[in-house]
């Protein structure tokens, strides 16, 4: 009951950020400021980003220090919870674009205290023989996240507030019941070293002499998760300008598009996490993971036409990050020193697959001028292929553990 529990709690904590992260926020923004939809994309998919990342580590490390008499886990899903909620409704209901940034922020911030205490629940709980299982209940939740989330968008396609706000209301639904049924959720030890600037700034830190293995898995995964960043990022917008899909046929598409991307991380993900005994075989799955992302992102900057488009957004958005989405938890924790700190560690994690996404809308604008007015779809995407390939050598370095 408990795993239950657990996966539907991830599955809605993640549709709650994913569906916004992916079409909602995007689409605002067209409606706000289509003339520099980009570049205003851009910035707030840059600013809300960088705030995940420091959001993630720094609710990770409260939660791992938090001797409250409801655990350390659970306050922080609440607070989570409520904050995701305020920022959900800023969102829906903005005509502004510093009103979408200021919900957007709220909305990144606070899930990632639901995230970072959810995700160290693996640690705290669950066996080790049993973690690569229940490790890819995380992208088993994402994918099936998308898959459901999309329907919100068919059925509501006029209303930002229905789009955002019934995932938002899933979160809280399955996150509820997990707070209530985690009843063996611990204090922290009495002995965590005191909270400062420093032991903050540590949470982005990973130290390359105690734990080279986990910084390698650190570097790998964040370069796979470049060339992810780029198809996610600007599928949209890449349709509109070079597909040329109209505006009443875009829902349509996008609906095809997640429903094929999210169906295929749902299938693989689990599959990859069960079959992936050990560190040989997690490695082998992610440089699969990371041909097929390169694979999809060359098919999708060569077309001009949908059914190409899939084909591509199904190695790029579905299969290959449904490999990483089976395999990554686990790997990670495998290649930690020591899981005292776990949600910290799996912060850090969290950092390399989210960093891309804030490093992408940055750099983006200035591959997407080159060579004349229109963007320049092509040579971006083309880039991130070439960076998810470079995660190979990287990843073919982590050593098994001794």
């Amino acid at each position: 009951m408990f795993v239950v529990i657990y996966a539907l709690a991830l599955f809605g904590v993640w549709m709650a950020i994913n569906l916004p992260s992916t079409v909602t926020v995007a689409l605002r923004i067209a409606e706000i400021d289509p003339a520099g939809k980009t570049t205003t994309y851009s910035l707030v998919a840059g600013i809300g980003t960088l705030t995940a990342l420091l959001a993630n580590p720094l609710f990770g490390q409260l939660s791992d220090r938090t001797r409250s008499r409801f655990g350390r886990r659970r306050p922080w899903i609440v607070v989570g919870l409520v904050g995701t909620t305020v920022g959900a409704a800023i969102i829906g209901t903005s005509n502004t674009i510093g009103l979408l940034i200021f919900g957007w922020v709220l909305m990144q911030a606070f899930i990632n205290a639901c995230i970072a205490a959810m995700l160290a629940i693996v640690a705290d709980r669950i066996p080790e023989s049993q973690q690569g299982l229940i490790g890819s209940l995380s992208g088993t939740a994402s994918a099936a996240s998308t898959v459901v989330g999309i329907f919100f968008i068919q059925a509501f396609p006029e209303s930002i507030l229905a789009q955002i706000g019934l995932p938002v209301v899933a979160a809280l639904v399955f996150g509820t019941a997990l707070v209530l049924i985690f009843r063996d959720d611990t204090p922290a030890a009495v002995n965590q070293a005191r909270f400062t600037a420093k032991t903050f700034l540590r949470s982005f830190y990973a130290n390359p002499r105690t734990s080279p293995d986990f910084v390698r898995f650190l570097s790998a995964v964040f370069l796979f998760c470049v060339g992810s960043g780029v198809v996610l990022t600007y599928s949209v917008y890449f349709l509109q300008d070079e597909v040329r899909v109209s505006p009443e046929e875009l829902p349509n598409v996008l609906f095809l598009t997640l429903i094929l991307t999210g169906s295929l991380n749902l299938l693989v993900a689990p599959l990859v996490g069960s079959f992936c005994k050990t560190l040989r075989q997690r490695k082998t799955a992610l440089v699969l993971a990371a041909i097929l992302v390169a694979a999809g992102i060359a098919a999708i900057a060569t077309t001009a036409d949908v059914p190409q488009f899939l084909v591509g957004m199904a190695l790029a958005g579905g299969v290959g990050p449904g490999i990483m989405f089976g395999v990554y938890i686990v790997l990670a924790l495998g290649t930690l020193s020591e899981h005292s700190s776990a949600a910290r560690d799996l912060g850090i994690v969290n950092i390399a697959t989210t960093l891309p996404f804030s490093v992408v809308p940055f750099a983006a604008p200035l591959l997407l001028s080159v060579g004349g007015s229109s963007p320049n779809y092509q040579l971006l995407y083309l880039a991130g292929a070439v960076i998810s390939l470079s995660s190979i050598p990287v990843l073919l370095a982590v050593r098994p553990p001794r």
